[in-house]
């Protein structure tokens, strides 16, 4: 006999059944309330549809491994492990025996289950974050959530207060900013089990005994619920952890989501203590288990997974976009569930120009995948006009930014739909700018006879280009880029023009400083040197470009620098004296002479 509680009305049920027969699907999204005794039924629009479910329930327990739970060699899960509950829901549903946490941080974990990374949690802290979350894609997707937390000290809101046996380490809502921060989404982390409860988290099961259940329902039992204790306040008990599941997934199996929608509930540990079927000694497997009308019975895999595999399930039931490349990675658990989902359809599209112009056609080009063929196309073009076909094609009249939407339908039995959508900028059509002509040099101050580059360019205008130069001297030239070396010093004007292909013309004009050609020799003293005498060299340097370096070769394997040097030989002979300048811009000048040193004089 089923029981007669706050939630159970055999009117109700009864009603429930005979719409179920009507083939009244969609009334069973709605609410149920009691209003004396009238039955109230009101429709609503159903939650988008997931792949393997439309409702998910996950429970975190604490700091027990999977022997904790199911004995040594698990499966099947043996009772006597102080866990009887827990241990026959494995054995009667699904159990993973190497499933593994990700962190011996409790907070790391849970924020790994909710945004597919540790985000540095460990001895030095965990402060909230502002990456993504899973709360950030389910809301994307039109999705719902909500988070349940036993003893937080608020009927609803982010607690992040200490005050055991709860804790906001294990809350992973209030470690991401943009919950944290969001009154709104705060408003959705609730008290699981206020003073006014009859049964075990009323609020959770009231939920779900309502219409309008979450799509994602987050549980986090108090550090006595969950098995982690509490000094003062209650031990790590095995016994007391499975004997509150047992008053709590009843409920939650025998409610109005869970019998009339594909509703699915997931429990796990956030970490083990150290064993696992993997290699028997230093793995962390933890008990993880899918249990619903939607899951496989008396399943057992040995399949590796860990805390991403439960965010990439999540994210691959709904087609959510990965939140790192932890869950991008993972293994999905689909093989816990007995639905074989449809090939998922997706549509695109391109078009063509890609910056299009008011007045010019655009070509939208529609492709679909999955889904079963053929498949249908119609278009939405942002500017109130519509389209059909993969292949639509479309003139805008005026500048802007239009979104263009794609909607696809396939030809499947359950037809499935999809969109894309993309916004298409049209600029208006401009005279083109106006031509602008500008140059450059190679040497800044080049001397006489030496050759400079000039390297002409243009912009606006209509291309091509044609270049002519007044180099200054009464010399021209043509083309983008001409050479030219200047026979006398002086200050010389170039000119250049461009012109393009509708007949404007822009100059732009420079002057350039040539100077005399680099030259240079030296003298010495004393004229007539002995061995071991010094002689003093000097350069006399003029033309080119100042500064100069000068570098000395003194013909017996020595040499020097300076605009003056000096130098003394060790044996007599005759020496090629050779004296090397540069000036700023490269040029060089030499000069050499040849000198005797005699042998020392003695007196």
């Amino acid at each position: 006999m089923l029981p007669r509680n706050r939630y159970f009305n055999p009117k109700i049920l009864s009603l429930t059944l005979v719409l179920l027969t009507l083939g009244i699907g969609t009334v069973l999204t709605g609410q149920l309330s009691r209003l004396g005794n009238a039955t109230t039924i009101n429709s609503q629009t159903a939650a988008p549809t997931g792949l393997y479910f439309d409702h998910t329930v996950i429970i975190i327990m604490e700091d027990h491994g999977i022997q904790d739970i199911c004995g040594q060699n698990p499966p099947p899960c043996q009772s006597s492990s102080g866990a009887p509950y827990m241990a026959g829901l494995a054995n009667s549903y699904t159990i993973g025996d190497q499933y593994l946490g990700v962190s011996h941080f409790s907070e790391a974990d849970y924020k790994a289950l909710l945004g597919a990374d540790t985000f540095g949690c460990g001895n030095s802290g965990c402060p909230p974050v502002s990456n993504p979350n899973l709360v950030d894609r389910l809301e994307a997707a039109g999705l719902t959530w909500k988070g349940y937390m036993e003893g937080q000290n608020v009927a609803s809101g982010c607690d992040t207060t200490y005050h055991e046996p709860y804790t906001p380490e294990h809350n992973p809502f209030v470690g991401f900013t943009d919950i944290l921060n969001n009154p709104t989404r705060c408003a959705k982390v609730v008290m699981a089990n206020p003073s006014s409860c009859t049964v075990t988290d009323c609020t959770l099961v009231n939920d779900l005994n309502s219409g309008s259940a979450p799509n994602l329902m987050w549980l986090t039992p108090d550090n006595c619920d969950n098995m982690h204790g509490f000094t003062g306040i209650c031990p790590a008990s095995i016994p007391m952890g499975d004997t509150y599941l047992s008053s709590l997934v009843p409920n939650i199996l025998n409610s109005l989501t869970f019998k009339t929608q594909r509703s699915m509930l997931f429990i796990v540990f956030d970490e083990g203590n150290g064993f696992c079927p993997l290699n028997g000694s230093s793995e962390d497997c933890v008990y993880a288990s899918w249990i619903g009308s939607g899951a496989k019975t008396s399943f057992v895999t040995s399949n590796l997974y860990n805390h991403y595999s439960w965010t990439k399930t999540v994210e691959l039931n709904w087609n959510l976009a990965s939140l790192t490349s932890n869950d991008a990675s993972a293994s999905a658990m689909t093989e816990f569930f007995t639905t074989t989902p449809p090939v998922q359809f997706t549509t695109s599209f391109t078009y063509s120009p890609s910056s299009p112009q008011s007045g010019q056609q655009v070509a939208f080009t529609a492709s679909g995948s999955g889904g079963t063929v053929p498949y249908t196309f119609t278009w939405s073009f942002g500017d109130g006009a519509n389209g059909t076909g993969a292949t639509a094609y479309h003139t805008y009249a005026s500048a802007g930014s239009y979104t263009v939407v794609l909607t696809a339908k396939d030809s499947s039995a359950v037809q499935q739909t999809a969109t894309s959508q993309q916004t298409v900028t049209v600029t208006s059509v401009l005279p083109p700018p106006s031509l602008t002509a500008s140059f450059t040099s190679s040497v800044a101050n080049p001397t006489v006879g030496q050759t400079v580059s000039f390297a002409g360019s243009a912009t606006g205008g209509t291309q091509p280009y044609t270049y002519s130069w007044n180099l200054g001297d009464s010399s021209i030239g043509s083309g983008q880029n001409v050479g030219h070396a200047y026979q006398s010093p002086g200050v010389y004007t170039i000119v250049l023009t461009a012109k393009d292909s509708a007949g404007h013309t822009a100059t732009a004009t420079n002057t350039v400083t040539v100077s005399a050609a680099l030259t240079t020799n030296f003298t010495y003293s004393p004229s007539s040197p002995s061995v071991l005498q010094t002689i003093q060299f000097t350069s006399n340097t003029s033309g080119g470009t100042a500064p100069y370096s000068y570098s000395w070769d003194y013909g017996d394997g020595t040499t020097g620098t300076g605009s003056t040097s000096s130098h003394s030989y060790a044996l007599p002979g005759t020496y090629t004296v050779a004296l090397t300048v540069t000036d700023a811009n490269g040029q060089t000048a030499t000069a050499s002479q040849t000198i005797t040193v005699g042998v020392a004089v003695t007196v």
